[in-house]
């Protein structure tokens, strides 16, 4: 699982990999706050910010 966690509210989200991601962090950025940066912004931001998650 991939982690990246929201640069405006903090919320962690999840996927499976970075693709799945990068579209969970647009389609949230666009809900929750109205933002609607480009993809290309989002592949960066998921390249730079993601990690894998690690089961407790």
């Amino acid at each position: 699982m991939r982690t990246i966690e929201c640069n405006v509210c903090g919320e962690p989200l999840t996927a499976a990999d970075d693709d799945s991601l990068a579209k969970q962090l647009k389609d949230h950025l666009a809900d929750e706050h109205d933002e609607s940066p480009s993809d290309d912004e989002i592949h960066q931001t998921v390249d730079r910010e993601a990690y894998d998650a690690m089961d407790s």
